[in-house]
């Protein structure tokens, strides 16, 4: 089992980049009912519950054997749609309270690895996933994801589409401001190198979302989100399930 490996062998740094491609795609045959979308940098495991994004991120340092593993909470039609962008950000460590086990190297034992992790997924991961599994569960434990401070986690914009579809005014008013007061997110590696060519103003967007937050106007703001030209898309990916692979729409 690779949690008791005392010793791990180096992979030669010309077998980095194919092994963890072999890596996300071992990985992803391990775990139903999730799909895959990875770079040469980027492994996303996704799936969808309730109008929300559960997805697990591993993303390899620049010319580093260095695995980096986070989850992420998002709406589907959140107003950025680069579909590496995340929310509520959380470290694996975190969720199994074990802050050494965030990262993890990437060496000739990565099937071992694969399989130490897909545990940890159908585990751990899945039992946080499950305790914010919908939007009334998000604000019933909001307290739980309020950020401590303004870091680059994103867990404002989780919480403002979990008042807004809960219909919770004050709560929304309260999100949008701590959002609109620094309203820098953070992205990732392939947000920066490959942006959405549909990206949107964001502060001007969320300036619009405020004017009818304060008058409660649910409606409107519905509205504002159909006229959004980056919707959910027609385009397809695969889903590892029961033993193989389908297609299914685009998140």
């Amino acid at each position: 089992m690779w949690e008791d490996l005392k010793v791990y062998k180096q992979l030669d740094k010309t077998d980095i980049n194919p092994t963890f491609k072999k890596f996300g795609s071992n990985l992803v045959s391990l775990i139903d009912g999730y799909s895959i979308d990875q770079t040469a940098s980027l492994i996303k495991l996704s799936r969808l519950v309730n109008q929300l994004e559960q997805a697990v991120f591993i993303e390899k340092d620049k010319g580093s054997y260095n695995l980096k593993v986070r989850t992420s909470i998002k709406p589907v039609d959140f107003y950025r749609r680069h579909k590496f962008t995340m929310l509520n950000i959380v470290p694996l460590g975190d969720i199994m309270n074990n802050h050494r086990r965030t990262s993890y190297p990437l060496t000739q034992e990565w099937n071992n690895l694969a399989i130490y992790l897909a545990t940890r997924i159908k585990t751990e991961v899945e039992h946080y996933f499950q305790k914010y599994n919908s939007y009334e569960k998000i604000i019933d434990r909001r307290k739980e994801i309020e950020p401590k401070d303004f870091g680059l986690d994103n867990k404002y914009e989780l919480l403002i589409y979990a008042a807004i579809r809960t219909k919770k005014k004050e709560l929304l008013n309260k999100y949008l401001d701590k959002k609109m007061s620094q309203p820098v997110m953070g992205i990732t590696q392939s947000e920066y190198l490959k942006p959405d060519s549909n990206e949107i103003d964001e502060q001007t967007f969320l300036q619009r979302l405020k004017s009818f937050a304060l008058t409660g106007d649910f409606t409107n703001i519905e509205k504002k989100w159909q006229q959004h030209p980056d919707k959910i898309n027609c385009l397809q990916h695969w889903v590892w399930q029961n033993g193989g692979f389908r297609i299914y729409p685009d998140l």
